[in-house]
């Protein structure tokens, strides 16, 4: 089976159901996948191919999901664009991707320069020809070509920072069969699920929306993803499920202690996406309860490598862990040599299965580096305890080695997120003639709170020892961030040793 029928089955078993809900607009399941057929029929005509490439830029909307609906239902390649990216990005990805046609929402025109490649509005009226809505009124019951197989590419998902040539990841249908199936035995959703998309649903949110539609479940979506709103519509939508990154995660935080919401319909809050501290999500176990679960994946592999629910987070030592193995993912530690280490080694997590990527777009060299042997090298460091539980060691490069000893940038962090004032912070190397490498770090406070620079080192030696202890704490009004808001390590450090080379020359000339 293709990824289209975990829709076509519900559609055919709850036809008059709830499907998506956007503000006031309700959309049931027989409607979508109508709307979904009728738009892939013309996403055929319109490239006159039965295997297109699609590109969709857009917020989070009914329109946005029929248009990945409709992608899946042609057997078309998915190029999902985010909109918070800057243009360049945007336009090196669509250059990398080559799409057949876009489809893009109204407000978000302007944020790439216009090519050849015809394209859809999202957002349009029945009356503008070039609009979806359109399309599909004019391919009602149109018959769609089907030439896809299994290991054919279904998305083209881009991963990397805005600098250098884009990496394109060719995920394959069968890749995202089996993270569905993953997702659905991992966390056993039901046909009660009512699922916020808090993030945007062309990266991580849109990862559980079929999980969702296979058992029946309801998608709200939101294209405002400010923690108040998020809250508000959990306590009137009665949301059971969510996904978000672990900045958003902490801000809705803040926002319920603020401001307590009836949030008590939550059963599964699923973080991922970046590092998250032990400190910060105890605290979101007391502020919304017994519901933080939380996986861990790549692009190249997607969302799923490893999980854990509710229950395994209860126990305070595994807080710290990224969770046990995936039902459908082999998942191992090796060293450098390329040998298998037991519980308790650190060494590179790689993962082998149909959860990994065909490769990367035209890279036949980076694919080469990271695909060896039949496994993913995934670059992450970590360990497995004599439990099964995986615990991050951060990105290989980015362990600091400080006078000769290895310290890892998110055990300083979880220490360090401990202190009452700290909001988040990154961790980084710098260069030292002395040390090699000294420890660094650069905190975000939280609204209201104050901390120093001397507060926070001590505070860190006491918990931490020495070793650990940064050198130096840059206190800023806020840490550098991804257009998905994660923190940007390279960024930070890039800050501090410019900051430090101006405290350098001011003394100099003083």
């Amino acid at each position: 089976m293709f990824p289209i029928e975990f829709l076509r089955r519900s559609a055919i078993a709850v036809p008059d159901a709830p499907a998506a809900v956007d503000g006031q607009r309700r959309c049931t399941y027989a409607e979508l996948l109508a709307r979904a057929e009728a738009l892939a029929a013309g996403i055929q005509a319109i490239t006159v191919k039965s295997h297109p490439v699609v590109a969709i830029l857009g917020p989070n909307s009914i329109e946005m999901l029929v248009a990945l609906m409709a992608i899946h239902a042609c057997g078309a390649v998915l190029v999902p664009l985010n909109g918070r990216n800057a243009r360049p990005e945007l336009d090196g990805q669509i250059a990398r991707s080559s799409p057949d046609l876009m489809i893009v929402h109204n407000d978000y025109l302007n944020r790439f320069t216009a090519g050849s490649c015809p394209v859809l509005i999202a957002d349009g009226d029945c009356g503008d020809p070039f609009s979806t809505l359109n399309v599909e009124r004019r391919h009602r019951g149109g018959r769609v070509r089907w030439t896809a197989a299994l290991e054919d590419m279904n998305g083209i998902k881009f991963t990397g920072g805005s600098s250098g040539v884009p990496k394109g990841v060719m995920q394959s249908f069968r890749c995202i069969n089996t993270l569905v199936a993953s997702v659905l035995i991992a966390f056993e959703f039901t046909a009660q699920e009512r699922y916020l998309c808090a993030a945007p649903i062309t990266h991580g949110a849109g990862a559980m929306l079929l999980p969702v539609l296979a058992r029946g479940g309801c998608v709200v979506m939101t294209a405002d993803p400010k923690p108040d709103n998020l809250l508000d519509l959990i306590a009137r939508e009665r949301i059971t499920l969510t996904w978000v990154p672990p900045t958003l995660l902490y801000a809705m935080i803040d926002a319920q202690k603020q401001h307590p919401r009836c949030v008590d319909s939550l059963r599964h809050l699923i973080w991922s996406a970046a590092p998250a501290t032990p400190a910060r999500l105890r605290e979101a176990q007391e502020v919304f309860g017994p519901v933080i679960e939380t996986l861990y994946g790549q692009t190249e592999a997607p969302l799923i490598l490893t999980y854990a629910r509710a229950s395994d987070l209860l126990d305070e030592a595994r807080l710290a862990s990224v969770g046990r193995r995936a039902p459908l993912a082999e998942v191992a530690i090796f060293d450098a040599e390329g040998g298998r280490l037991g519980p308790g080694e650190i060494g590179e997590v790689c993962v082998r299965g149909d959860l990994v990527m065909n490769g990367y777009l035209g890279m036949p060299g980076e694919t080469a580096k990271v695909l060896r042997d039949g496994w993913l090298r995934t670059g992450d460091g970590g360990m497995f305890d004599d439990a099964g539980f995986l615990y991050l060691k951060d990105r290989l490069r980015d362990v600091i080695i400080s006078g000769g000893f290895n310290v890892y940038p998110s055990d300083v962090e979880s220490i360090m997120a401990r202190h009452p004032a700290v909001a988040e912070v990154v961790v980084f190397g710098v260069p030292d003639p002395y040390w090699g490498e000294r420890v660094e770090a650069a905190v975000e406070l939280r609204p209201g709170l104050t901390a120093g620079e001397r507060e926070l080192i001590e505070h860190s030696k006491r918990l931490a020892g020495s070793v650990k202890t940064p050198k130096r704490v840059r206190v800023v009004s806020a840490l550098p961030r991804s257009p998905v808001g994660k923190v940007l390590r390279r960024e930070a450090r890039d800050h501090a040793i410019a900051a430090a080379e101006a405290e350098a020359a001011r003394t100099y000339s003083n």
